[in-house]
């Protein structure tokens, strides 16, 4: 009878570490995918110097190549683009907000401007399910000319 007791305590905490381990992989691999996507946003916005119409079906075309698809409200984060039709209302996969630069000093020089990206990381645990939504933040590098939008 002793033995079949701590039988059962070890199988108890064999399953707690089995579920915290693929917790902890299913988190990690929802991060990196965010953070791959927020980069590659930005660098395209770097790449073409803006944020047209152009820009937005590369973002489209590579955030279906890769297979992401968490969306949020974009609220004060910018305007948001790829858009998704839900229950609670359209969601977006990723906002972009252009900041104009202080030019004041440099009249003679380019406009700047800033893209400020923000994607979506889903805390999604296998056996709770999907808990939190947390925005994941990037800014461009200076991009010279007015926003485009």
């Amino acid at each position: 009878m002793r033995e079949a007791i701590g039988g059962t305590w070890i199988f108890g905490i064999v399953i707690i570490f089995i579920v915290l381990f693929s917790s902890y992989l299913a988190i990690s691999v929802n991060y990196s995918k965010a953070f791959k996507v927020k980069n590659a946003i930005v660098s395209m916005i770097e790449k073409y110097e803006g944020h047209g119409q152009e820009v937005q079906n590369l973002i489209k075309d590579y955030n279906k190549s890769v297979g992401y698809g968490v969306s949020s409200n974009c609220s004060d984060r910018g305007e948001g683009y790829d858009n998704v039709n839900t229950t609670a209302g359209i969601r977006s996969r990723y906002c972009v907000k252009c900041i104009e630069a202080d030019n004041s000093e440099s009249r003679n020089r380019m406009h700047k401007s800033y893209y400020n990206v923000t994607v979506f990381f889903k805390l999604d645990l296998p056996i709770i399910g999907n808990i939190f939504v947390f925005p994941v933040t990037g800014e461009t590098k200076p991009v010279y000319g007015f926003c485009q939008m």
